[in-house]
């Protein structure tokens, strides 16, 4: 009966978290509403990535979580620059890219959050091969979190219009993950995106 309160209390406290979580990301979204909803389809094709890897509840755990939090930086970017309808410049490029150090502190500063969240905040504008940021890891140097969330980031956001370009079929946006691989993004996983995905048809998340 112990074991069961326990345990009872752990899951909780895991949702009132998990809540909590989500709803910061809905606070960024709620400010730039050309991006509502995205949160929730990333996240989903992140835990779909999850399952087709095997991975275990607290791996799962940490990946959503911080999928949640991913853009969460973006709170501290000026409204001129995320909110800009047009292509940013190479100055505002620079703020633009902040994003990913400010969340990386707003998120430390969690004490419930596990590394593994942390690390999908850190890592998601990574590439494989070095042309990311903020640190311009390669290959394996990236998280495996990281570089599983990267995918399904990239993914959402060429299938999701914005003013600045149209939303990307789904064949189209598969096509372009795909033609990624080594370059974007880590072979393998891509290889495991594409092939689970692959048969979907229409927005992967929802």
């Amino acid at each position: 009966m112990a074991f069961q309160r326990r345990l009872a209390a752990d899951r909780q406290a895991d949702a009132a978290c998990d809540a909590a979580l989500r709803s910061l990301a809905l606070i960024l979204e709620a400010r730039d509403s050309e991006t509502r909803g995205h949160t929730d389809r990333v996240t989903e094709l992140a835990l779909r990535m999850a399952g087709a890897l095997c991975w275990s509840p607290s791996q799962t755990r940490a990946l959503r979580w911080g999928a949640y939090l991913h853009d969460i930086g973006k709170l501290d970017v000026p409204d001129a620059v995320l909110l800009k309808p047009g292509p940013l410049d190479a100055a505002e490029w620079t703020v633009m890219r902040s994003h990913v150090e400010a969340g990386l502190r707003f998120a430390a500063g969690l004490d419930a959050l596990p590394e593994a969240s942390l690390r999908v905040v850190r890592d998601h504008h990574e590439r494989w091969d070095g042309q990311g940021y903020p640190a311009g890891k390669g290959g394996n140097e990236i998280s495996l979190e990281g570089r599983v969330f990267a995918l399904c980031d990239v993914y959402e956001a060429l299938v999701s219009e914005r003013p600045y370009k149209v939303a990307w079929t789904h064949e189209a946006a598969l096509a372009e993950i795909g033609a990624q691989a080594g370059r974007h993004f880590d072979p393998v996983l891509t290889q495991v995106f594409v092939e689970l995905f692959g048969q979907s048809e229409g927005r992967l998340a929802g």
